[in-house]
């Protein structure tokens, strides 16, 4: 702070006030009631003194109002006030403080140390004043970073630094001559780690860099936030996966009718919130080893469309009034769209093989840590989310003795694996459990917003429809999860073979492509348009015609699996893990393969977790349309090359029962 002091200099000092550049106005203040009575009558007397003596009164009026002389005064000004700050500035003001150093202490009689220890102030100073070459040498090596290309050393510690001088130290000599720091106890360490923290402090950026890199450099360009971009209403959200912080088993069918709970190690949530209402708009809960490009598409698609409440039962209440998301609380969120898609440098080349997709169905641009502000600062730089995980995290899962913490002290000395053991705490529990607390969050007050909670907040700065809001196709929201490939359809009558094409690792056909032989040999866009589903796949011309639907031949044909389902099984077959014949299903060799693993710690294959994900799904959603009579796979499919009976046929096989016994007792997709 600059001090408002205006004066008239009427007295010359010869190098100080005929200076063009001094000016006492821009002195740096003190804050005069932060000081000790004493020392707040002794700065006062100081700062008087030296106002009179540049305003050119005499050395008998400046005794008598502060009892300081004109020449004590003079060297106030000389040897303090006009003295350089470490921070670049003058002390000015700052100057005139009772007992404030201005100048480091100089040695100039010899260094003895007495038998207390005593009597070697300013030693190392004026040692390394001897060895000039020896002081440049050892600042840099305390400022220097470890090499980007070749092997060296990280975070070198204080001891190390230490121990390099007393050896340079040694080779001067010093050790022979019995003289500091080899007259005292410890070798000087307490002056030599504190002259080591004077340096790092003394150049942030290069200890910054020496200390974590250059990645920590950017860190340290981070502003507070309040030069941060004025945002409306989805101009921007952020994105990142969080691992629970807990144990979680899954129940794995036994051949005599139990079960026996076996560890899932690793649980992923990837949520999309949106950064000036605080709201989540989706989420997806992961399963596999890390967060793929899947899990971001599933948790941008649940965040177009509407939320509904799962059948949580470890309560009845578990949902608080009102909770949801944006997408069922107000029809006018459903479907909406944002502007700037903010992801960290971890999940950075993961949304990146997917922008495509997001550019076409969201129409935003994703910001990551190579083209947008944080290259200036931080890559980590989104805070909200990282609140948001901080708090979910302390109010949920946290508060339970099966969670792993951040730290290994936050596990309080439970085992969390074996509380997951024995309490049976299973995934689909841990599923519901993070639908509720997502949801009762987004109704939660908030501190930040007024005391509103994140859906009020979101309806308060969009009531007056002043705010543009983008909607997503609905056709391309269903479509965002397909995956599409340009395959060959191979086979014909010249090699008496029904055409055919491989897709994924599996090949396809239909009854319809007998009387298509003209389609032999040409390149046809392959559609897997049932995320869920890959035993069906849509065919279609390079001009866009919908050709018709292909089925999987064996042994894809049976049970309802993923194309991610599908490459993990295919990587077992590869590894000799898996043994099937053509007339097996593939999907139940997985399940026999995961359920024979006899050591419960053994991590279950996250194939195995999203095929029980996909037959729960698949549970839920056909009983109730097998019973009305009204069946369907997928209205897309409609007036397209398959027959609705074979379809239906089709899908029945879905629920045998080996199927059955994947699921947990309480899901069980038929009752018996």
């Amino acid at each position: 702070m600059q001090s408002d002091i205006q004066i008239v200099v009427a007295r010359q000092i010869k190098g100080l006030t005929d200076d063009p550049n001094f000016d006492i106005s821009s002195w740096p203040s003190v804050d005069e009631g932060a000081l000790v009575p004493e020392m707040a009558e002794c700065f006062s007397k100081r700062k008087r003194a030296v106002i009179l003596y540049l305003e050119g009164a005499s050395d008998k009026l400046i005794f008598e109002e502060t009892g300081i002389g004109r020449k004590q005064t003079y060297r106030l000004i000389r040897e303090r006030c006009i003295q350089t700050h470490p921070d670049g500035r003058v002390y000015g003001w700052r100057g005139l403080i009772k007992h404030l150093r201005i100048n480091a202490p100089h040695r100039k009689k010899k260094i003895t140390v007495n038998n207390w220890g005593g009597g070697a102030v300013g030693a190392l100073k004026s040692t390394m004043e001897n060895f000039p070459e020896l002081r440049v040498k050892f600042e840099k090596r305390v400022l220097s970073a470890a090499s980007e290309t070749t092997l060296s050393e990280v975070r070198r510690p204080r001891k190390a630094n230490w121990k390099w001088l007393i050896d340079k130290f040694r080779e001067e000599g010093l050790e022979v001559k019995g003289e500091w720091p080899f007259n005292t106890a410890r070798l000087g360490y307490g002056s030599i780690r504190k002259y080591i923290d004077s340096i790092l402090m003394g150049n942030p950026y290069l200890a910054a860099k020496a200390i974590g890199g250059k990645d920590l450099v950017k860190k340290l360009a981070a502003s507070d936030g309040t030069n941060r971009p004025n945002l409306i209403a989805f101009d921007r959200v952020e994105v990142d996966a969080h691992k629970l912080d807990g144990r979680f088993c899954v129940m794995i069918p036994q051949l005599d009718g139990d079960y026996e709970p076996k560890i899932v190690h690793r649980l992923w949530v990837v949520v999309i919130l949106e950064v000036v209402s605080r709201a989540v708009l989706g989420y997806q809960f992961s399963m596999g080893k890390e967060v793929n490009k899947e899990d971001v598409l599933k948790a941008i698609k649940s965040a177009l469309t509407k939320w509904s409440p799962r059948k949580v039962t470890f309560s009845e209440c578990s949902y608080h009034p009102g909770a949801g998301f944006p997408s069922s609380h107000n029809v006018r969120f459903l479907g909406a769209c944002w502007n700037e898609f903010s992801v960290d440098g971890a999940l950075a080349n993961t949304c990146n093989s997917v922008a495509d997709q997001i550019a076409r169905v969201v129409k935003a641009k994703i910001l990551d840590p190579d083209n947008s502000y944080s290259v200036r600062r931080t890559k980590d730089d989104r805070p909200f989310i990282e609140t948001f995980f901080r708090t979910v995290g302390k109010n949920g899962l946290q508060r339970l003795n099966n969670t792993t913490g951040g730290k290994p002290s936050d596990k309080n000395g439970y085992d969390p694996v074996k509380i997951a053991l024995t309490s049976q705490f299973q995934i689909e529990y841990a599923e519901d459990l993070i639908d509720t607390l997502i949801a009762n969050y987004n109704v939660a007050p908030h501190g930040m917003l007024g005391s509103r909670s994140p859906l009020a907040y979101l309806d308060f700065i969009t009531s007056n429809n002043k705010v543009p809001i983008r909607y997503a196709d609905p056709g391309e929201i269903q479509n965002l999860l397909n995956t599409r490939k340009l395959v060959t359809l191979k086979g014909g009558f010249s090699t008496g073979r029904r055409p055919y094409v491989n897709f994924f690792g599996a090949t396809y056909s239909a009854d319809w492509l007998d009387n298509q032989q003209q389609l032999v040999g040409q390149k046809l866009w392959a559609n897997n348009f049932l995320e869920d589903d890959a035993r069906l796949i849509r065919i279609s011309n390079r001009d866009g015609v919908i050709l018709g639907i292909l089925h999987a031949h064996p042994p894809w044909h049976q049970s309802p699996h993923s194309l991610r389902v599908r490459r993990a099984i295919n990587s077992l077959i590869s590894k000799k893990l898996i043994h099937f014949s053509a007339n097996t299903d593939v999907i139940a060799e997985l399940c026999t393969y995961v359920e024979s693993q006899s050591n419960k710690k053994f991590p279950i294959h996250p194939a195995y977790l999203e095929l029980r994900a996909i037959f729960q799904r698949q549970a839920q959603s056909i009983p109730s349309q097998f019973d009305s009579g009204q069946f369907n796979i997928s209205d897309e499919i409609k007036n397209e090359h398959i027959p609705t009976s074979k379809s239906l046929d089709t899908q029945k096989k879905i629920f045998t029962p080996k199927v059955q016994d994947a699921l947990p007792s309480r899901r069980k997709a038929i009752q018996k």
